[in-house]
């Protein structure tokens, strides 16, 4: 659900000393060749300072066979036995981001989804008769937004994997004797704990939340925009209701709404405080929203950043007893190498 380019995606076919050098990832992806790949788009098309006349990566991948398909809709219509399919995002659907799809939360039905390219990863790959496969899938966005400690968007990110998930099962199913799923992470974003002092849980409110917090951030910009005068309480009060569901289904004390205020005014007095994470940056209002939700849902987050909590690992099929108990995460390649009987 993000680049092709990314740091998980590039770490399977691409060798650079950066992450952040994304053109030259993608050159290593045409390199490595491999059968099926997707994500939202590329990062970097061209080189830094590219002179007049610089080969994209599009052309270069077009020149070395591959096939760029623009949406799910497009990839049924068009993909053959033959073809090397690259499978984007469609063109204008990102919300004028590149870098990653839409969130769950924040999707039309024009973006591609997690589901999709799995689907479409596994029709590919059959396609080719070859004697077996592997295909990596990531769910890339569910950090993305714990980063930003934004629960409700997380949650829905979890459940969007979990779709994809079910394409895999579905396919395994099918060939129960063949196959080997393993589910994991490289790792915990955020620290986050369910529950916050009371024994009890609301993360039913978070359904109330209908916009991811970045998304807000910007969608606040567009009602300053449309309000032509300089933009009221009142407003914001009526959009805090619609897409928080705050004063409403989700009730705040005196406090919480005083704070909401004071991030108004900070926000039409120029003087707003945004709030930067790895991916996202939010302002104040959008920012305070989130904690107000998280503290009535009684979620709880130590950082914006990674944590060294445990991650599960799930299998299923063909040498899945393997994964059994605690397992340090560098044994994980050469157990499923081993199920599929490679050489590593």
């Amino acid at each position: 659900s993000v680049s092709v380019d990314h740091a998980t995606p590039a770490s399977f076919y691409a060798h650079r000393a950066k992450r952040t050098m994304y053109h030259e990832i993608g050159l290593d992806l045409i390199t490595a060749d491999f059968d099926f790949y997707a994500g939202s788009d590329f990062q970097q098309p061209l080189p830094k300072d590219a002179a007049d006349g610089a080969v994209s990566l599009y052309d270069q991948c077009r020149a070395a066979g591959f096939t760029f398909f623009r949406g799910y809709d497009e990839f049924v219509n068009g993909n053959g036995k033959d073809v090397k399919p690259i499978l984007f995002q469609p063109e204008g659907a990102n919300l004028g981001d590149r870098t990653c799809l839409p969130y769950a939360i924040d999707r039309t039905e024009q973006d591609l989804t997690l589901e999709q390219i799995t689907r479409a990863g596994i029709a590919t790959l059959m396609a080719k008769q070859k004697d077996g496969f592997f295909l990596m899938v990531e769910g890339g966005k569910i950090d993305y937004a714990c980063h930003s400690n934004d629960a409700a968007t997380a949650f829905l990110e979890t459940m969007d994997f979990d779709r994809a998930i079910g394409v895999a099962y579905d396919f395994y199913l099918q060939h129960p004797d063949e196959t080997l799923i393993v589910i994991t992470a490289d790792h915990e974003t955020g620290g986050i704990v369910l529950g916050r002092g009371p024994y009890e849980l609301h993360t039913d409110l978070l359904q109330y939340q209908r916009m991811s917090a970045e998304r807000y951030s910007k969608h606040l910009g567009e009602l300053a925009e449309e309000s032509g005068a300089e933009l009221t309480w009142g407003e914001v009060e009526a959009d805090l209701r619609q897409y928080w569901g705050f004063w409403g289904e989700v009730e705040l004390s005196g406090e919480q709404t005083a704070r909401l205020e004071k991030a108004f005014d900070a926000y039409v007095q120029g003087k707003d405080v945004s709030e930067k994470s790895l991916y996202a940056s939010l302002n104040g209002i959008s920012n305070e929203a989130l904690k107000i939700m998280a503290e009535k849902a009684l979620i709880g987050w130590q950082s914006g950043g990674h944590s060294n909590g445990y991650v599960p690992v799930f299998a299923i099929g063909v040498g899945s007893e393997a994964f059994n108990g605690k397992i340090d995460n560098t044994i994980i390649a050469p157990k499923i190498a081993e199920a599929a009987g490679w050489k590593h």
